[in-house]
């Protein structure tokens, strides 16, 4: 009789072959040619995982392929011959950094003792340090973590708890080079500046932070005394401060390695290397297990990038005559606004940010922009998707796992998007600056 808890063999072969993915898009910082190997390592992958797709992952699934094939052909029927790398393996250093990054899992912060659980306005603004902090490295697994804390201590989540696991945690896409915003833009703008990102994103996200801190402790009014919510502290921030340290020496020793290869081979190291110095022993059943249920589970991410990729495969021949219909003839830090703009408008609409950040570079090419103030956009655009988007993987997980409308959700946000949108001048400026 088979084992109920082991997963079927088809997502066991799925698992080896998203595991040697990484080790192969890892070698590519030696090996320029290991990319298209990995390439097809993800897309055999992928071929084994479509019953894991909800209807609407596999209709927006088969409708990017769909354009991107008939892209590819209209291009090729006018001239343009298939770029079968791209078709293969465009969207390659994203989706192994992202499997990679899904390692560090493994290193969240265990439950604290219930005596140190923060409570009123200041466990608020610790809460919402934390989740952002911990969101920024081991992404959406840390607004589980809150999450379930909060569901623990409280009758039923309230609207000041979702504004809180929302916020906090979106606005780490406008700085932390370990989400995929972050691979997504340097996939796109490879010579941008990670310091110059990081620093001016971080003071954006300082103001969400702030912005989104007031509005939490009036959304609660006078029940704001009994909020519990999640402690941080020196050692849960061990892991992700690390990996941070570690990332930006590597890129500051060694500038001509992409900083996605860097997290892609230094995510899963680092994880493996604290999981054995704290349970040596159960280290290998730690690291297959997650292996063979976490890797799977990307299955969503995994279509989205390799049809997104396939689409951008369709388009690119064609984009270098843009230039002539353009309304704009540069990319000062005034159209990359806009840029973030039309770029969150149609996140409403439910276009992911990576094909918009995709397509953008595409079109854009022409004008040959800042590739630092590119990526800064796409990093914003992405931030404010994650907040305001109704069918943002972020609302929708919140949905899914809490019970909260997505729309309401969106909504509820409308006015947090819309003072970030206006506060993204003012960094684009200060990015366009920096970057000269």
């Amino acid at each position: 009789m088979a084992d109920p808890r082991r997963p079927p063999r088809h997502e066991l072969l799925a698992a080896l072959l998203l595991g040697a993915m990484i080790v192969v898009t890892g070698l590519c910082v030696v090996v320029d040619t290991a990319r298209l190997a990995a390439g097809a390592l993800a897309w055999t992958a992928a071929a084994l995982l479509v019953h894991r797709l909800s209807v609407r992952q596999r209709v927006a699934t088969a409708a990017l392929c769909t354009l991107g094939l008939i892209a590819i052909v209209w291009t090729a029927a006018a001239g343009h011959p298939p770029d079968w790398r791209a078709m293969l393996a465009a969207n390659q250093p994203l989706i192994g950094m992202l499997a990679a990054v899904s390692f560090l899992r493994l290193v969240a912060p265990a439950r604290s003792p219930a005596a140190m659980v923060p409570t009123g306005r200041g466990g608020v603004w610790q809460t919402m340090l934390g989740l952002h902090l911990f969101g920024s490295v081991i992404n959406i697994p840390a607004v589980d973590m809150v999450g379930d804390r909060f569901t623990a201590t409280n009758r039923r989540l309230e609207q000041g708890h979702f504004l809180l696991l929302s916020r906090a945690y979106s606005s780490a896409a406008f700085w932390s080079p370990f989400w995929g915003a972050a691979a997504a833009a340097l996939t796109y703008a490879p010579a941008a500046r990670v310091e110059v990102l990081m620093a001016v994103g971080a003071c954006l996200a300082a103001s969400a932070l702030v912005i989104s801190g007031v509005t939490v402790t009036r959304a609660f009014g006078p029940r704001l005394g009994e909020f519990r919510g999640y402690p941080l502290t020196v050692r849960s921030l061990a892991a992700p401060v690390t990996l941070v340290v570690l990332v930006l020496s590597v890129h500051l020793v060694l500038p001509e390695i992409p900083i996605v290869a860097i997290i892609t081979i230094a995510a899963p190291l680092l994880a493996l290397l604290l999981v054995t110095l704290a349970a040596p022993r159960a280290m290998p059943q730690r690291v297959a297990g997650h292996a063979l249920r976490q890797l799977p589970a990307m299955s969503g991410e995994l279509f989205l990038f390799l049809s997104a990729g396939l689409l951008v495969a369709g388009v690119s021949p064609v984009a270098g005559g843009a230039a002539g219909w353009l309304p704009i003839a540069t990319f000062s830090a005034w159209e990359a606004w806009g840029l973030v703009g039309i770029m969150a408008a149609v996140s409403g609409l439910g276009l992911h940010p990576v094909i918009s950040i995709a397509i953008s570079a595409s079109v854009l090419s022409p004008l040959q922009p800042d590739p630092t103030l590119f990526a800064m956009a796409g990093l914003i655009a992405w931030g404010l998707q994650g907040a305001g988007g109704p069918l943002s993987g972020l609302n929708v997980v919140l949905q899914g796992r809490y019970g909260i409308d997505s729309f309401t959700m969106a909504r509820w946000n409308l006015k947090y998007v819309g003072a970030m949108l206006l506060l993204a001048g003012g960094a684009l400026a200060l990015c366009q600056r920096l970057a000269r």
